[in-house]
């Protein structure tokens, strides 16, 4: 099963699942691989034009207004770091006269930055953008911007693993161990983020590692019996059902198969 994404999109990361698996995988990480694919992020390098129809400043006529998004790429290192929405343009020189058109690409300003986690209490030394340290700074602080923003906004898996992690931390109080005090100022301070435990273990986890993971669950909560240990036990529930005081020739005949050193009746009157 894979989810429909736009054609004018380009992310860095996708969920793609068989049908085999769909049925392993639990409602809410399908809903949330539902809405990555199918959402559109917040526009970064360009805004829309949000008029219906606009006057051709040559003819004057009425045209309809056509946003046509640029054309950005994510590469697949832009995972490993947080770029905040940003990427690489891809597109071509302004064109002088007569002089044909030249491919451009305009990168990022990409550094390192020690980002400071409240519940963990520890930094972080992550590539980002100028754009990101403004996000973190809009949301006040680096927990409150990757718990809040949305899977497609971040757009980065080492940002999802961030926000599963605190998310998990969050669920099983392993943080900040023998300082109670503490403890509770955080969990006060995030509560709205919380999740369940089996809900937060799946936020943002890759499909490869989430499709080994349901199966994993599903072995663990449907094991497989061996043909000789299932073929041991029913040849123990016939010995149960069949009594060995039972004198009758049915009996008999039935104990005497399974005896591989017993003689036939033949020999016997040999």
């Amino acid at each position: 099963m894979a989810y429909r994404i736009s054609a004018f999109r380009y992310a860095p990361y996708q969920y793609k699942f068989s049908n085999e698996v769909k049925e392993l995988l639990p409602q809410h990480y399908l809903r949330r691989c539902k809405e990555y694919m199918e959402a559109d992020p917040l526009t970064v390098h360009w805004q829309p034009d949000t008029r219906k129809f606009t006057v051709h400043p040559k003819t004057g006529e009425r045209v309809k207004v056509q946003n046509v998004p640029l054309k950005v790429m994510y590469p697949e290192v832009s995972n490993k770091d947080l770029w905040g929405g940003e990427g690489i343009i891809v597109g071509h020189r302004k064109k002088k006269h007569l002089s044909p058109k030249t491919p451009k690409l305009w990168l990022p300003y990409i550094f390192k930055r020690p980002l400071y986690s409240e519940i963990f209490d520890k930094f972080y030394l992550v590539r980002v953008t100028p754009r990101t340290l403004n996000l973190i700074d809009a949301c006040y602080g680096f927990d409150h911007y990757i718990l809040q923003t949305n899977e497609v906004n971040l757009n980065s898996q080492l940002g999802m693993k961030f926000k599963r992690e605190m998310l998990v931390a969050l669920a099983t109080n392993d943080f900040y161990d023998g300082q109670p005090e503490k403890q509770g100022k955080i969990l006060k301070r995030y509560e709205k983020y919380m999740l369940p435990l089996e809900e937060a273990e799946w936020i943002g986890l890759p499909a490869g590692e989430a499709v080994t993971k349901a199966r994993e669950i599903h072995a663990e909560e449907n094991p497989t019996i061996p043909l000789k240990e299932y073929f041991i036990d029913e040849l123990s529930e016939k010995f149960k059902e069949t009594s060995l005081d039972d004198d009758s020739s049915e009996s008999q005949s039935w104990i005497n198969k399974l005896n591989i050193f017993s003689k036939s009746d033949e020999a016997k009157k040999s």
